[in-house]
């Protein structure tokens, strides 16, 4: 499989947002208003009136405010039309924060910070209880103005409407969640809000997915030095090792997987990225398959941990075995994105073709050739079939 596809930071799932924001937002005290008068963003955000729900119309205002409108496509990744109240898709919201280039960044929105935020003009996007205790859902508004000599701020909601809430209410209202906040910034305009760890690691992760590996890895090693034993928590020797990886420096890669392993021994990523950098790098291969394992028993159902385990038993001559983990990998990974389900594919053929099921093999090279026209199927596959060079017909639409 390719490394590119390979190298899993298992950030892929659904969950509340809020529990997460909240070890995300870095401290520092208050300070009042005093004296001051009223600041305000530069305009209203528009709240889009073909969004029925509420929660859906606000991400999208707060994407188009922030200078990175979105579709309805894009939105529909983030929350899905049918997922509750208060529940989107973190990793989505991260990626398609992405390709519109922006880091999706958590701040922690106290006063002294919002009251910056409304000067610069920047939209943040808050999560609002309905009073002062912990909610695990909460309405988002987005703070469009803050009257300090009336001491209100004016707060957008996603059915468009401003609502005053006293500037008391409102931070302890946003006390139980930390006042973590979240907002979209240019990947420059982070470097010089001198970002927390947690921050820096939201930026490698935007350089590392858009392909500037070096980068990112010049992020990763900023957070490195500043780290008390100047090597760095397991975050930051994962991320390491993922460039590596990338670069096809898989010896390399090894070492810092295996110095992230001794941090955290029972993490399946680390025990994936390991072994399939072994695999690669020239590695003891019943030594990678062991951690494989590992992984695999840690997290049974991921496709990228079953595609390792069962390249290793390919790569050790035991194809049977092989296209039964791939067999395996392959369905689980139908919600995944292409590349992923591509590259188990083209393994599970490899598995088959060495086990003399060349019937099986077809099947599986036609099925990706039809599923997926667009990608270019690799040279050791078109020299057993050559049939897959001829235009693919499309497989047969969904009722």
């Amino acid at each position: 499989m390719r490394a590119s596809h390979h190298v899993h930071r298992f950030r892929r799932f659904h969950r509340l947002l809020l529990p997460l924001l909240l070890g995300w937002a870095a401290g520092c005290a208050t300070t009042g208003r005093e004296g001051a008068g009223r600041i305000a963003l530069r305009a209203v955000p528009p709240v889009p009136e073909s969004q029925l729900r509420a929660d859906r119309a606000i991400l999208a205002a707060f994407f188009a405010a922030s200078g990175a409108p979105i579709s309805g496509a894009q939105l529909d990744k983030i929350i899905p039309p049918a997922a509750p109240a208060g529940r989107l898709d973190r990793n989505a919201l991260r990626t398609v924060a992405g390709t519109r280039g922006r880091v999706l960044t958590v701040v922690k929105a106290d006063e002294t910070f919002l009251w910056e935020a409304l000067g610069d003009n920047l939209p943040l996007l808050v999560f609002l209880p309905p009073d002062r205790h912990y909610h695990p859902t909460a309405a988002a508004v987005i703070p469009v103005a803050w009257d300090a000599a009336a001491g209100t701020l004016d707060l957008l909601d996603g059915n468009g409407i401003l609502q005053t809430l006293s500037a008391d209410e409102f931070f302890a209202r946003r006390e139980p969640l930390k006042h973590a906040a979240l907002c979209l910034l240019k990947p420059g305009a982070l470097i010089r809000l001198q970002p927390t760890r947690e921050q820096k690691l939201v930026l490698a992760d935007f350089w590392f997915d858009q392909g500037f590996y070096r980068r990112a890895n010049a992020v990763y090693t900023s957070i490195q030095k500043e780290s008390p034993d100047g090597i760095g928590d397991v975050e930051v020797l994962i991320g390491k090792g993922n460039v590596l990886v990338l670069k096809g420096r898989y010896a390399e890669a090894s070492d810092f997987f295996r110095a992230a392993l001794l941090r955290a021994p029972d993490d399946p990523r680390i025990l994936n990225n390991l072994a399939y950098s072994m695999l690669h790098g020239g590695g003891e291969l019943l030594v990678a398959l062991r951690h494989a394992s590992k992984a695999e028993q840690l997290d049974p159902e991921n496709p990228v941990v079953l595609e390792t385990v069962g390249s290793i038993h390919l790569r050790l001559g035991d194809a049977p075995t092989a296209a039964k983990y791939l067999e395996r990998a392959w369905a689980r990974s139908l919600k995944r994105p292409p590349e992923i389900q591509i590259a188990i594919m083209d393994q599970l053929v490899r598995a088959w073709l060495a086990a003399n099921r060349r019937d099986l093999a077809w099947q599986v090279a036609e099925y990706r050739h039809r599923a997926f026209p667009n990608y270019r199927i690799p040279k050791d596959i078109l020299k057993i079939f050559s049939d897959l060079r001829k235009p693919a017909e499309p497989l047969p639409e969904k009722k």
